[in-house]
């Protein structure tokens, strides 16, 4: 479960260089805290897209999440180290790429890298995933200190919707299958008899 959770974090991270989904306006109470968060997503991201949907997000959260004002300042603090951490996986995640000589390029795309670079660049991405693995963690015990298991199964499922609603205004409302219809489970194969010599 906690796989199917990060590869969502990083698909809509993904769907977010591109994206830009329209939603209501902040309400006024949380402008201040909207600006804040405006100025610490542009430190983090320095494509433009990218800070419209971290702020996008925030403003989202903050509009639709509803919190008892003595959990604010933690629930925040929390999403705040939240994001940080994610931030930070994915910059030393692009900084070790460049010291390993690893181009940009398509996941897939292995045919021009040499035999240390393919390792490298698995190495990296492992070391990537438990990094935001943590993070989450972290945040979920975080989350689990300063709200009910209620606001925290809501949380959840406002991100869900909001990563969901990225995912569908990048590809234009239009479904996009995934590779497999059963997540976690290997595609069947034909068994084909071995030729004899």
């Amino acid at each position: 479960m906690k796989k199917i959770f990060v590869l969502g974090i990083l698909s809509a991270l993904l769907f977010s260089v591109n994206a830009q989904v329209q939603l209501s306006p902040a309400k006024t109470s949380s402008d201040a805290q909207s600006a804040k968060a405006a100025s610490v997503d542009q430190m983090k991201c320095g494509n433009k897209d990218c800070q419209t949907m971290m702020k996008l997000k925030r403003e989202y959260i903050s509009e639709n999440f509803t919190l008892q004002e003595n959990q604010k300042e933690a629930f925040w603090k929390a999403y705040d180290a939240y994001t940080n951490a994610e931030f930070k996986a994915f910059q030393e995640q692009r900084e070790a790429k460049e010291a390993a000589g690893i181009p940009r390029m398509h996941p897939d795309s292995t045919q021009q890298l040499t035999d240390e670079q393919i390792l490298a660049s698995y190495r990296i991405k492992l070391e990537t995933r438990a990094k935001l693995l943590k993070a989450e963690m972290d945040f979920f015990n975080a989350l689990t200190k300063c709200l009910t298991a209620e606001q925290v199964d809501e949380y959840y499922k406002l991100e869900h919707k909001f990563k969901r609603s990225a995912a569908s205004h990048k590809t234009g409302g239009k479904h996009v299958p995934r590779a497999h219809t059963q997540m976690g489970q290997p595609r069947q194969m034909e068994a084909k008899p071995m030729e004899k010599k």
